[in-house]
């Protein structure tokens, strides 16, 4: 991670490793999970996923240790998600995305009628997200599932809402995102007293900061002097492209300029 946030990495390797989602997932998730869930990662998720249900029910997951609840790539015959974390009373899986886009879809939709469809009728999607769904809809039988897609804002309203409108997501899964540079604003927010876990934390931030995520936060714009209301500027646009230009305000070489 400290080579990549430095820019230690090579042009060539940039185009080969910087684009993996695999490299981003292992680099933020792998190291947050050195850290306690519930005042970390759990708040991170609380606060940034979409939609807030699905913060409110993470919100009672209470954890310290969780090493030992996440899985990186786990293998399924249905594909392979990113990280698979299951808790006492929920599971929730998360995709991630750094550039790329979903690796298999399809034009299926569910939406018509859904309501009086048995499982039996509803059509089976190929898409990304929906095969994921269906490998967290079979573990846990009582347990509350989730799916996360974690990727650019712009890329994570753009598929949710597609998601959506198609109704391909399994029943029992509950579909939300959290988008970069959500992500970014809450490690921000995070309040620790432990000065290990800040360091973590600082890198994290570097990393993702380095990949661009940082959202807009302020325009700075210098005024030179106060404005002046009874000053004022005049356009004129004549005949044969004559366009005249006039101000009241002092200009160097004069008030009036006409442009032929």
């Amino acid at each position: 991670m400290i080579a990549d946030i430095r820019g230690k990495i090579s042009r060539l390797g940039s185009n080969l490793t910087e684009r993996l989602e695999d490299n981003l997932t292992g680099n933020v998730f792998g190291v947050l999970r050195y850290m306690p869930f519930s005042p970390i990662m759990g708040e991170i998720l609380v606060n940034a996923v979409y939609p807030k249900s699905i913060g409110e029910d993470i919100r009672d997951i209470q954890y310290g240790f969780w090493a030992d609840k996440v899985q990186f790539w786990p293998y399924d015959r249905e594909g392979e998600i990113d990280i698979l974390i299951e808790f006492e009373n929920m599971i929730i899986g998360i995709e991630v995305k750094y550039t790329s886009g979903l690796s298999s879809d399809d034009d299926i939709s569910n939406n018509e009628d859904a309501e009086f469809k048995t499982k039996e009728e509803m059509k089976t999607s190929i898409n990304q997200l929906a095969r994921e769904s269906r490998i967290i809809s079979q573990k846990g039988n009582n347990k509350k599932k989730v799916l996360l897609f974690v990727a650019d804002r712009e890329s994570c309203k753009e598929v949710y809402t597609d998601i959506q409108k198609r109704n391909i997501i399994e029943s029992k899964v509950a579909f939300g995102y959290i988008s970069w540079q959500d992500f970014l604003l809450q490690l921000k927010k995070l309040k620790v007293t432990d000065p290990y876990h800040q360091v973590i934390i600082n890198d994290v931030i570097a990393l993702l900061t380095r990949k661009g995520f940082e959202d807009f936060t302020n325009m700075n714009i210098e005024v030179p002097q106060p404005i002046n209301v009874e000053q004022y500027f005049q356009f004129n646009i004549e005949s044969k492209l004559k366009i005249s230009f006039q101000t009241d305000i002092s200009i160097k070489g004069g008030l009036y300029y006409e442009f032929s």
